[in-house]
This record gives structure tokens, sequence and C-alpha cells, in this order.
């Protein structure tokens, strides 16, 4: 909280301070009546030291001149429910309130998940954090659920934070009203050991492959302390795919979410539902993710992806400028879990269409 000298009250209008709080212009922000506890003199900048008490009303100003707002009223709040086990112990549950701002709401929810953390998890050495969230929406919209895991000596704790925090923005800041946020909750699980695992060596079951014929790819996942988890998934060329190279690439979450999700981030969503739907696709960090490719023509229009069209389609799709072309076209996908460990890394295999 911030305190400040009351300027002038005219009825129930408040203008207060003389200067910028946050200067984010117009906002629903609660304010209370400060008790000032003591005054602290200094020679350069004396201040009080001050503390909260009652609620007074809502700052609906925030302007480079002074700040102002309205007695008697209440500001609407998004209830964020956070609750953190370490290593199995007790969990401890936190429910609190945070301003329904566009800019303001992701960056508290940050700072409060990372304190949540904070308290329970050590501040250095290795640690990991296994996130669960949720956002709820009004309207009786399907709430969007995350999972990632964060591993390392220092960062894990911010990581978590950030990874809740980022696509709450992208969703409040769509500019979409009808796009309300009615609840976030987030689960959280701190352990004192890093869970990460390295995407090692990958390998095909064979080299050459007719269409209709399937081919094994097993996966080397490997960690600290000697650990080495092998994984396999099958592919089946479709019938009728023409002879060529076929491309498999074994990514962690992150990595495969920017190749897939790059340009429609950069876009601007033309609707709530878009803006849903390209948050569904993050990938989990606690996956590893087999895409299959080949550099041919893909189109991506309204969030859908169209691989290899045919030529007569490809035509009338580059004409468009509401339609991305790229040069990878995608034509499978299958997912490694690795449990509740983290994933990172990325290789490539390549595997010959024979006709």
């Amino acid at each position: 909280g911030a305190d400040g000298t009351v300027t002038c009250i005219d009825g129930n209008k408040v203008y207060a301070f003389g200067h910028r709080l946050l200067g984010v212009g117009p906002a629903s922000l609660p304010f209370t009546r400060s008790e000032v506890i003591a005054l602290l003199a200094n020679v350069n900048t004396s201040f009080k030291i001050s503390s909260a008490r009652e609620l007074m009303g809502v700052i609906s100003q925030d302007r480079n001149a002074a700040i102002s707002g309205d007695l008697g009223q209440r500001a609407e709040m998004v209830p964020v429910d956070i609750t953190v086990t370490e290593d199995t112990k007790r969990a401890e549950g936190y429910h609190i309130s945070v301003v329904r701002d566009p800019f303001l709401s992701p960056f508290l929810v940050q700072m409060a998940v990372f304190s949540a953390i904070d308290a329970v998890e050590r501040a250095s050495g290795a640690s990991s954090v296994v996130v669960n969230g949720s956002i709820e929406f009004d309207g009786g919209r399907d709430p969007i659920r995350t999972r990632n895991v964060f591993a390392g000596d220092q960062t894990s704790a911010t990581a978590a934070a950030i990874s809740t925090a980022t696509p709450l923005a992208y969703l409040m800041q769509g500019g979409f009203d009808e796009l309300r946020i009615r609840r976030v909750s987030v689960q959280l699980e701190a352990f004192s050991v890093k869970k990460e695992l390295s995407i090692g060596q990958v390998y095909l079951s064979r080299r050459e492959i007719k269409p209709g014929e399937t081919v094994q790819l097993t996966v080397q996942l490997d960690g600290d302390g000697g650990v080495s988890l092998a994984r396999q998934v099958q592919y089946t060329v479709p019938t009728g795919t023409a002879p060529g190279t076929l491309y498999f690439t074994v990514a962690d979450g992150a990595q495969t979410t920017l190749i897939d999700l790059r340009q429609a981030l950069a876009d601007s969503p033309r609707s709530p539902e878009q803006m849903i739907s390209n948050v569904n696709r993050l990938r989990a960090s606690d996956k590893a993710y087999v895409r299959v490719w080949r550099p041919q023509p893909s189109y991506e229009a309204g969030g859908g992806d169209l691989p290899d069209p045919p030529p007569s389609v490809a035509m009338v799709l580059a004409a468009a400028q509401s339609v991305t072309q790229s040069k990878n076209s995608k034509l499978g996908e299958m997912t490694i879990d690795a449990g509740d460990r983290a994933v990172g890394g990325s290789k490539t295999v390549q595997l010959e269409v024979k006709e």
C-alpha cells in the first residue's frame, strides 16, 4: 500500500496526493483510512510509518496531477485461492482478493504466488514446484486449466509465479469486456529436490518406411544422479503419404508452444473463444512432445492449422490477409508423459518414406 495526504473532500468525492499513485488513469482501487504510527525524520526525505485501517471507498482516477475517488463505494475484486504443500506435508491455504485491472491483476497474482512459495520453500539450492491452476469465467464458459513443473537451483519459484500470471495477463488484456475473470485458483507443490529431465538420445526403429506402416520412436530422458528413463511412442504413416523425408522433433513444452503458437500469439485475437483456445493450446512443462512434420507449406486461419492443402486451396489461402503461411507442415503430434518432472531440450530425427 501507499499513503498520502487528502487534498479535498467534496461531498462523496475525494481528491488526494497532488501527484500520481501508479499513473494507471481510470481505475477501481480500494482505499482505506490510514493510521500514522510514527514519523521518521530525515534531512533529505522524511516519511510516515502507517497502517491501513477500514475501507473508505474507491479510487476511480489515478492521474499525473492527483488521484480522485468516491467515498462509500466498494471496488470489484477478483478472488484468488492459493494452496501450497511442501514435500507432501500439510497444505497451507491463502484466500485473497486482488483488484480487477488488466495490468495490475496479473502482477499482483504473480507476487502472491511467489510469496506463497517463498514462505515454505528454500530461497536457494535445488527445488521444484508443481503448479496446477484454473481460471474461471463469468457467463458459463468452461474454465481454463493449466499444469506445469519448474525445477532449478534458483529460479523455480519465479518461473512458477510467472507461469500463473502470463495467461491471466493475456486474457485480461485482450480487450474483450465479456471475458470476465470470476476466480483464480492455484495449487502448488514445493519440493527441495530438482525434479528435472532433459531429452537425451532419440531413436527410430527403422530408417525407411512405406505408407500405412508403423514406426516406433524411443526417447531417452536423462536426469541428475544417473536417472535415465526410456519412453516409446508409435506413429503410423498415413496411406497416400508422398515419398520423401519425415521429421520427428521431440521437444519440451515451451519450444513446442513457440512453434505452434508463434503467429497466433503475435496476431490480435478476434474473439474471446479464440483467446481461450490459444491458452488451452499452451503445452505443459512435465511432458515431451513429438511433432511429425515436413518442410511443406502450411496455413493457419482462425486458430486452426491447414497443413499442405491442395494447390487450388493454397492459392486462395495465400491471397488472404487473415491467413498466416508457414514453411513447416505438421502431420501429427504425440505426447510423452514424464510424471512430476520438468522436461527440457529438443532433438530431431528423420525417416524416409518410400513408394
